[in-house]
């Protein structure tokens, strides 16, 4: 007769047999760990944006121009590439953006817009698309004209006219 503790059947403090798993399968653990990595792949290691500015969101996406870059990483991670018109006039509002710096960055762009149309020298027509710009910009959710903005009629003419 064999001794009680050298009985197969008999079962161990926990209440298991020896022979039953105490966790997931072997198989089970690889497949999860296999399921994580994969998702793991297109995850950034980052998110979301605004609490780890330390990381750089496009990496390996670097060889390409900023603007490239961020679409190709918003449809990599289906993910927004900026802030929307609201946050960054909240920014502009608390003093995080220089309404000064804003206003040089849209001359810049509307004098390189009008070179580019070979347009020419027409300081009135840039300060106009300027202040467009800048109010699109600073004072509108969504780009429509107000009070102290050029009407969209005025900037069309003012576009369409040509230096001779």
């Amino acid at each position: 007769m064999n001794p009680p503790d050298s009985d197969p059947q008999a079962k161990p403090a926990g209440g298991e047999t020896a022979l039953e798993p105490t966790g997931p399968t072997l198989g089970k653990k690889l497949k999860i760990r296999s399921m994580v990595t994969m998702a793991g792949e297109v995850l950034p290691f980052f998110w979301p944006m605004r609490n780890f500015i330390h990381h750089n969101p496009l990496h390996g996406l670097e060889h390409l121009p900023f603007e490239q870059a961020v679409a190709a990483a918003t449809k990599l991670f289906h993910a927004r590439g900026y802030l929307t018109r609201p946050e960054y006039q909240e920014f502009l509002a608390r003093g995080s953006i220089e309404r000064e710096v804003l206003e040089d960055l849209a001359a810049e762009f509307v004098n390189d817009w009008l070179r580019e149309q070979d347009i020419g020298d027409d300081g009135e027509l840039a300060e106009l698309l300027r202040r467009s710009a800048v109010a699109m910009m600073t004072a509108m959710s969504h780009p429509a004209p107000g009070q102290d903005v050029p009407c969209p009629e005025e900037v069309l003419a003012a576009v369409k006219r040509r230096p001779s």
